[in-house]
């Protein structure tokens, strides 16, 4: 499969887990006698974990370029947190598990989506980024709704619960999220890079040395 298209469909599967699981947060755990303060503060975990990653690795993998690598190793990390988020929702509530799953799924998440945007407009240079950016995007608040309608779609609707979970509980569409999520992993190890042709950034370095040359003359 063109790399292109992997690139793509791994971004949007992805985005479209994260925001499905963050809008659906409160639903996940307050069955389980969560209190709306305590979900509260596992979501704050999620994006506080991602922004501080994001910060910390995007200026290094500007400098570096290190896309590839960045991408085999995030992309597994999210695939397993969206498993291990099966088995976080308990009772009597505990905070622990869902907090640190959370804290890696935001990290590795927010620190892939820059990388990830970098990486597929690099490979469809001389595209234009706005129309790669949007497409991506667009692909991910997609799967986001249709994620969003099916997990709804297949909470336990048993009233009193069944299986011995609580009535409401929505661990089928967890189980649903890790499965697909498990899925793409593989996908980051078929990314490839560009073969043919000048990426972005090549075009950018030469562009930068042009301009340097000219002002040192």
């Amino acid at each position: 499969m063109n790399s292109r298209l992997i690139s793509i469909k791994q971004f949007a599967v992805y985005l479209g887990f994260f925001n499905a699981y963050s809008s659906l947060i409160n639903q996940v755990y307050e069955p389980y006698k969560y209190s709306t303060d305590q979900t509260g503060y596992i979501g704050a975990v999620l994006i506080v974990a991602g922004l501080v990653a994001s910060a910390i690795l995007s200026p290094i993998l500007d400098r570096s370029h290190a896309f590839l690598i960045a991408i085999r190793v995030q992309v597994p990390l999210i695939g397993l947190a969206f498993i291990a988020m099966i088995f976080t929702p308990t009772n009597p509530p505990n905070l622990v598990g869902p907090m640190v799953v959370c804290a890696i799924l935001g990290a590795a998440s927010f620190s892939l989506l820059p990388i990830s945007l970098e990486y597929c407009i690099e490979q469809t240079h001389p595209v234009s980024p706005e129309v790669t950016s949007t497409i991506l995007w667009m692909g991910g608040q997609f799967l986001g709704g249709i994620f969003l309608i099916i997990m709804d779609a297949i909470r336990d609707k048993e009233p009193g619960g069944s299986a011995g979970r609580p009535e409401g509980n929505m661990w089928a569409a967890l189980v649903f999220e890790g499965v697909v999520a498990a899925l793409v992993i593989p996908a980051a190890f078929l990314v490839k890079k560009r073969k043919v042709g000048r990426g972005r950034v090549e075009v950018d370095q030469e562009a930068a040395r042009v301009a340097a040359t000219r002002r040192a003359g």
